[in-house]
C-alpha cells in the first residue's frame, strides 16, 4: 500500500466485521462474502479501535500507550486490504444480504422435528433388528438384473436426492445460524464428491458449530431406518420383494456406505472437521501436508521452498506432528485399495461388459453395455479432470505470485 494513498490522520471506512474471540486469537472478518483472517489478540483491539472511527495515527498512539511497543500502520492496513475489510474510497456499502431458506432451516431443526427423526430412527432399528430381510447388505444393490443400465442407474443416480439431502441439511444448520452457503462438486483423492462450503463457521463459537457440521451423517442415520422401515412391508417371510423393496434397500446400502466413508477423515469429511474443531486447530490438513513436504525435502537436501513453521498456530503445529502420520497412513491404504480391488473390479466390469457386447450386437444391447460403462468410469474421469484443473490452477497462481512485483511499504 502506498503511503500517499491513504491520510492516516483520517478514519477509515470498514466493512461490518464480526469478531470471535479464541483463547489468544481472534477470528475477524465479513460475514457478506465469508472472507476472515486469524488475528493476536493486540492486532484485533486495534481493528476495533479503527472500527470505532478512530484514525490510523490515533489507533497506533493509542496501541503504544496500551501496549508498549510500536506498530506499523500502513504493514498493518495491508493486511486489512488482503481480507477486503477496507472499503475501498468512492464505493458504498450495501446491506447485509438476507440469508434466505432460514425460517425453512428453523422448522426443519425444530423440536417437533427432532422429536420425528427420533421416532423414525427407533422404529428403524427396532425393524431391522427384528429381521435380518430389511437389513442393508451388500447384495441388496442388485436389485435388478434385467439390464446393466437400470442396475447401475439406479444405484448411482437413484443416491443423488440422498446425497443432495445430507449436503441441504448442512446448508440449512448453516443458515439457521445466519451463515451463507454454496454447494459444488469437489474430489477427495479419487473420490467425487458434492460439499458444501460454510466459510462462516470460523466466526461462530465452536459450541455451535457441531450441528452444521454433524447434521448430514444424522441424514444419513434417518435415512437409512427410514427406507429399511419402508422396505419392511413389501418383504415376505422368505425375504423375497418385490422391485421397490430390493430397490429401498439398495438405497439404504449405498447411504450407508457413504456414512461409513465419513471415517476417512483424512480426505476432510464431516468427522474430520469435527475432530479438528474438538481439537481446536485452525487448519489441520494444510499444515500437516507443509510439515510432510518439509520433512521430504530435509531428507532430499533441498532446503529451498521449505514452508517457515512460524506461520503455522501452536494447535497446528503440536497436533500436526502425529496427525500427519495418520494422513500418509490413510492415502496409503486407499492406494493399496485402488490397486487390489478397484482396479481388479474394473478390469471384471469391463470383461462383463465386454462378453455382453460380443453375444448380442443389436443397437439396444450396445447402447445398454456403453452407458454401464460410462456410468461405472465416469465418476473416475470426472475426478481425473478435476485434479488435473486443480493442478494447472496451482501452477498458474505460482507463476503469477512469482512474478508479482513487491508491494511497497
Amino acid at each position: 500500500m502506498d503511503g500517499s494513498a491513504v491520510d492516516l490522520d483520517q478514519p477509515l471506512r470498514l466493512y461490518p466485521l464480526t469478531f470471535l474471540e479464541e483463547g489468544e486469537e481472534v477470528t475477524v472478518g465479513r460475514a457478506d462474502i465469508d472472507s476472515y483472517g486469524l488475528f493476536p489478540a493486540d492486532g484485533a483491539a486495534l481493528l476495533r479501535r479503527l472500527e470505532e472511527g478512530v484514525s490510523p495515527n490515533e489507533a497506533a498512539r493509542w496501541y503504544e500507550q496500551q501496549y508498549g511497543e510500536s506498530v506499523d500502520m500502513l504493514e498493518f492496513l495491508e493486511v486489512l486490504e488482503e481480507f477486503e475489510l477496507l472499503v475501498p474510497e468512492g464505493e458504498q456499502v450495501a446491506e447485509a444480504p438476507v440469508i434466505r431458506w432460514r425460517r425453512l432451516a428453523q422448522a426443519v431443526f425444530s423440536w417437533p422435528a427432532w422429536c420425528l427423526y427420533a421416532a423414525v430412527t427407533l422404529a428403524g432399528i427396532v425393524v431391522m433388528s427384528t429381521d435380518a430381510h430389511v437389513t442393508p447388505q451388500y447384495q441388496n444393490l442388485f436389485f435388478t438384473t434385467s439390464s446393466l443400465v437400470a442396475l447401475t442407474a439406479g444405484n448411482v443416480l437413484g443416491q443423488l436426492p440422498w446425497i443432495l439431502l445430507h449436503e441441504g441439511a448442512h446448508a440449512l444448520a448453516g443458515r439457521r445460524l445466519g451463515l451463507n452457503s454454496t454447494l459444488r462438486i469437489g474430489r477427495r483423492f479419487y473420490y467425487l464428491v458434492f460439499l458444501t462450503s460454510l466459510d462462516g463457521l470460523v466466526a461462530v463459537p465452536r459450541r455451535k458449530r457441531y450441528l452444521p457440521m454433524l447434521s448430514g451423517m444424522g441424514v444419513d442415520v434417518v435415512v437409512v431406518c427410514g427406507l429399511s422401515l419402508a422396505a419392511a412391508p413389501l418383504v415376505t417371510h422368505t425375504g423375497a420383494a418385490g422391485l421397490t423393496g430390493r430397490f429401498l434397500l439398495a438405497m439404504a446400502f449405498g447411504t450407508l456406505m457413504r456414512l461409513a466413508w465419513q471415517f476417512y477423515f483424512f480426505l476432510r469429511t464431516d468427522l474430520y472437521f469435527l475432530a479438528t474443531t474438538v481439537l481446536g486447530c485452525n487448519d489441520l490438513q494444510t499444515v500437516s501436508r507443509q510439515l510432510l513436504q518439509n520433512r521430504v525435502r530435509t531428507l532430499l537436501g533441498r532446503r529451498e521452498g521449505l514452508v517457515d513453521p512460524e506461520s503455522w498456530t501452536p494447535r497446528d503445529r503440536s497436533v500436526a506432528r502425529w496427525y500427519v502420520w495418520l494422513m500418509v497412513g490413510g492415502y496409503t491404504l486407499l492406494t493399496v485399495l485402488a490397486f487390489t480391488v478397484m482396479l481388479p473390479a474394473a478390469i471384471r466390469i469391463t470383461e462383463l461388459a465386454l462378453h455382453k457386447l460380443v453375444r448380442d450386437t443389436s443397437v439396444l444391447n450396445v447402447t445398454d453395455v456403453c452407458v454401464f460403462l460410462v456410468l461405472n468410469f465416469g465418476e473416475l474421469a470426472l475426478a481425473g479432470y478435476l485434479a488435473a484443473r486443480g493442478r494447472r490452477r496451482r501452477g498458474a497462481d505460482q507463476a503469477a505470485a512469482s512474478g508479482a512485483a513487491p508491494a511497497s511499504v
